[in-house]
């Protein structure tokens, strides 16, 4: 190490740069200021290029690692499933077939049948078709709501409370919970389906992931939807 202090070092290269003729870069300007940004207080160095060379390579490091934090991670998050979101998401699973423009269907079905077994008990006074009749909105009765009580109570159990770290890059997405960690590629091969309040994310292997959409502040909604978007293709049902 040289006798000489880094503050001497320091004037030295400003009096160097002070009779330069041609104008440096930004990049290659050094101040006190960027010294005392870049280095502590204790740190010195054998000559004047050492610490340019040093000071080059602290700003060129810093701008790689803003530049990927911004280029890279769009959302870093936790949340916890409510009930209601989990509920959408068994639905949106097709645990039951009869969902849907399916229900619908078969309740108008139901309902012409039950009117017309009605009809005929009032009109033929048999009261057999009033069986039939009945036994019709019960039917309708099941179509709708045991469906929504299983789905309920499955809702109930696998709403645990445990913490999801949710992280969204370009390039992926990662979900961890305890210590169990998933990772879902970006990359064209998983499907998305949009709910009223959750995101779905299925991989190509058959998983299923659950994205609530209040978990993505509102600001950065659109950025991270597109990002999504860009890397998984529309769910056909």
């Amino acid at each position: 190490m040289s006798d000489s202090s880094v503050e001497d070092i320091l004037n030295e290269l400003n009096e160097i740069k002070s009779k330069t003729v041609s104008a440096e870069s930004s990049a290659d300007r050094i101040s006190t200021d960027d010294y005392s940004n870049f280095f502590g207080e204790d740190e010195s160095f054998d000559s004047v290029d050492e610490l340019r060379n040093r000071i080059k390579d602290e700003k060129r490091e810093k701008l790689e690692e803003k530049d990927d934090d911004n280029r890279r991670v769009y959302l870093s998050t936790d949340f916890i499933l409510e009930e209601n979101e989990v509920i959408e998401t068994l639905k949106r699973a097709g645990i039951y077939k009869t969902q849907g423009n399916r229900a619908i269907l078969y309740t108008i079905i139901m309902a012409f049948a039950s009117v017309g077994f009605f009809l005929s008990c009032i009109y033929g006074n048999n009261y057999n078709w009033l069986f039939f009749s009945i036994l019709c909105v019960v039917i309708i009765g099941a179509i709708w709501l045991v469906p929504m009580l299983h789905l309920k109570k499955l809702a109930r159990e696998n709403t645990t409370g445990d913490s999801i770290r949710l992280k969204i890059t370009n390039e992926d997405i990662t979900q961890k919970s305890g210590d169990k960690e998933w990772i879902i590629p970006l990359d064209k091969t998983g499907t998305l389906e949009i709910g009223d309040e959750i995101i779905i994310i299925r991989t190509y292997y058959g998983q299923m992931f659950t994205i609530p959409k209040r978990s993505i502040d509102a600001e950065v909604y659109k950025k991270v939807l597109q990002i999504i978007k860009n890397g998984t293709e529309p769910y056909d049902i």
